[in-house]
């Protein structure tokens, strides 16, 4: 299966606003973009070939989500390879379920662990299809020529079927010769498009120049929302947590955190609790503050704060992975205190949390491009 098109690539612009990403990468004519496909193309030629086309028909996918988590796995099995690791087996067969782990591994020393690769965007599947809806009718807004004006965006709702995008496209050419061509088309009745749960509202402003080649959509407003980060990330290491069974190796679930909002930190906060702090008086009426923790955490949960899903043997927490930018990013390897089976000596490379004195110290790694083998300001020259 072919990874990206036969193509002619002469533009060199950035994203539009709602292209996807794999879309993007096929098309664009940036040096930049050029190296990035290289690298894909022979990752995807080194990746064995019984698995090989099912990794690719996800990484070409429309949906984001689906390209991201495609390319997460082929970057941790290149990853574990430029480490001195052998992958014994993609997606190994387990005896007492039907289920399988993404990478049956084996370190230098001949220690074997399960490796599991999740990613958390801060949305469930049914929010990733409906953005996939909405970016489609989006994108659609945004080609649909208005070179007299700029159109102000504001959606509510979202889409629990795929819209109308020729029907809408057609009813916002009409809304938009029907504008005025001075400052008052911003007082025009504004066009609306309603269907499947999904609102899509737009009013205009007139361009200072005309502008033919020009997005129609010149400002995107959102609703405002309340984000936990660490509540993003929790369902997921939990839904991995107990996936298998009982393993007869150790577990790491390698995370790729999506979300602006999310960290390292986040991270350890989803795994061991929410953090906060306790104020209350001595027996002399001292002030006492205590750094706590709640015991809401994937390793140190309800009700008591007790370990729990101790089959997950650590967590690889790593930010932001994609084809553009793996190479600048660290990682961070959480061990689980409390888990059945121990994490071996995985010799990753990343940054690490260790015991000492009861107490987690973080030993520094080194940057992914050193791991892996590229220039520190790949896929720049």
């Amino acid at each position: 299966m072919s990874i990206f098109d036969d193509i002619p690539r002469e533009d060199d612009n950035l994203p539009l606003p709602h292209e996807t990403q794999f879309a993007y990468l096929n098309r664009s004519g940036r040096p930049e973009a050029t190296r990035v496909r290289e690298k894909v193309e022979a990752w995807f030629a080194a990746y064995p070939e019984t698995h090989r086309d099912a990794l690719i028909a996800r990484f070409r996918s429309a949906i984001d989500d689906q390209h991201r988590s495609a390319f997460f796995e082929l970057f941790l099995y290149h990853l574990l390879l430029a480490r001195g690791c052998k992958i014994i087996a993609i997606e190994p067969k387990l005896e007492h379920t039907d289920k399988s782990p993404d990478f049956l591994v084996e370190n230098s020393k001949g220690e074997r662990f399960y490796l599991e690769a999740v990613q958390a965007s801060g949305l469930s599947n049914q929010e990733v299809a409906a953005q996939a809806r909405l970016n489609t009718a989006l994108s659609a807004i945004d080609s649909t020529p208005s070179p007299l004006h700029f159109l102000d965006l504001k959606v509510t709702g979202s889409p629990t079927h795929p819209l109308s995008t020729k029907k809408m496209k057609t009813a916002l050419k009409s809304w938009i010769a029907g504008l005025p061509t001075d400052e008052t088309a911003r007082d025009a009745a504004p066009f609306v498009w309603e269907e499947h749960g999904a609102k899509i509202q737009l009013s205009a402003w007139t361009r200072n120049k005309p502008d033919e080649q020009g997005r129609a959509i010149g400002i995107r407003r959102s609703p405002v929302m309340r984000i936990d980060p660490s509540q993003e990330i929790r369902p997921g290491f939990k839904k991995k947590a107990s996936r298998y069974g009982k393993l007869d190796h150790p577990y790491v679930v390698a995370l790729n955190a999506l979300s602006t909002h999310h960290s390292e930190l986040v991270v350890h906060d989803a795994l061991f609790g929410t953090p906060y702090v306790r104020i209350s008086k001595g027996p002399n009426g001292e002030e006492i503050v205590e750094d706590l923790r709640r015991p809401d955490g994937v390793w140190y949960g309800p009700p008591d704060g007790r370990p729990q899903n101790t089959r997950l043997s650590g967590v690889l927490a790593l930010m932001k992975i994609d084809p553009w930018n793996f190479a600048a990013k660290t990682g961070l390897l959480i061990p689980n205190p409390w888990a059945e089976k121990p994490l071996p000596d995985l010799g990753l490379g990343t940054a690490e949390l260790v015991v000492v004195e009861d107490e987690f110290e973080r030993e520094e790694g080194k940057p992914m491009h050193e791991l892996v083998g590229l220039p520190a300001v790949w896929p720049e020259e």
